[in-house]
């Protein structure tokens, strides 16, 4: 978003969700996304569009850090931009977690101007925060009758916004504009798969260091998006438990790929809570909509973490595989590339 005053800031963010899952076809010559995640820093910068194939990638880093060691990361986010070694001006930017509320609602069918005031009162149902506070948005996802709609609602607490900003401008550089982690994981996949509704539901899961993302589309619309809080962190201190062994110990044999039956079974039982929480996603999604999800991609830090589809193949009755944005590009960097399609 532009630099500006608080309020100037406040309100370029009321329209977090406009367009969310759009892939505009007007198009800038570069475009950056920053994935500010617990314990890394993922930026993808984007050149434009030649031909019809996928925009190309001009650049992108990696950057790890201690959350433990700093609660400003504005010094990894300078050097992670400075690595792309491409002029940068201003980023696309992320949020996710407790601080962010994510609700599909019927809502009577109704003009544009009247669903973003009808939004609030909507909200408020659902928010445990005041609505002073946050920042809330919308999109119609699609009909659900002849006289109502289902509508995402997004609602983010100004804190966390302010903060991120507060973040990338101490660091140097300019937030454009500002995206829901999930849905730019999700956008990633339309801008892969195209917008033709397809034939069953697909389920997301874009699973980091402390946060699992789950999207679930029906045809090209997400009408589940929530956060999971279950990450790498969880899946590595169950396992170290489960075998009496140091964290990072288990961390360094998980990346080795040996087998060893013992940490394959301790590994399917440190997947049980995330498969949990999944379940009652897939059943919340059936009863509501119809039929669950019969695929499960996985993307994240953790997508190619030996032994992890194979445990969760093992409790789940869908097919489930690893899923990058394009060929070549680590299933890490699922959301900064979404971010990084998205133009003002």
């Amino acid at each position: 978003m532009p630099a500006g005053s608080a309020a100037e800031r406040l309100n370029a963010v009321a329209g977090l969700l406009r367009q969310l899952t759009t892939i505009r076809p007007k198009e800038a010559k570069l475009t950056v996304g920053l994935d500010l995640g617990s314990s890394a820093i993922k930026v993808i910068a984007l050149g434009a569009r030649k031909g019809l194939g996928a925009r190309p990638i001009v650049s992108q880093n990696l950057q790890p850090f201690d959350p433990n060691g700093t609660s400003d990361p504005s010094g990894v986010i300078k050097t992670a931009l400075a690595a792309l070694k491409t002029p940068v001006h201003a980023v696309n930017l992320s949020v996710s977690g407790p601080w962010v509320i994510m609700r599909i609602v019927e809502m009577p069918a109704m003009k544009p101007a009247e669903l973003r005031q009808a939004l609030p009162f909507e909200a408020q149902r659902y928010l445990p925060f005041n609505l002073q506070d946050v920042v809330i948005d919308g999109v119609v996802l699609g009909p659900s009758d002849a006289k109502k709609h289902w509508v995402l609602i997004v609602a983010c607490k100004k804190e966390l916004i302010d903060r991120r900003i507060d973040w990338v401008k101490k660091a140097g550089y300019e937030v454009a504009l500002i995206d829901v982690d999930a849905l730019a994981v999700a956008n990633g996949f339309l801008a892969v798969q195209g917008r033709q509704a397809g034939e069953h539901p697909v389920a997301l899961v874009d699973i980091g260091a402390q946060l699992s993302n789950l999207v679930i589309f029906k045809g090209s619309s997400p009408y589940l998006v929530r956060d999971i809080p279950w990450g790498g962190e969880k899946l590595l201190r169950q396992v170290a438990e489960q075998l009496k062994k140091e964290v990072d110990a288990i961390r360094n044999e998980l990346q080795q790929d040996q087998p060893d039956p013992q940490r394959t079974e301790a590994l399917k039982a440190a997947t049980e809570p995330l498969v949990t929480e999944l379940q009652l996603s897939f059943d919340y999604f059936e009863n509501r909509f119809g039929q669950p999800p019969d695929q499960v991609l996985i993307s994240g830090g953790l997508a190619h973490l030996p032994g992890l589809v194979e445990a969760l193949k093992s409790h789940l009755t869908q097919t489930v595989a690893t899923w990058s944005p394009i060929k070549g590009l680590s299933s890490q960097y699922a959301v900064a590339y979404g971010l990084a399609l998205r133009t003002n």
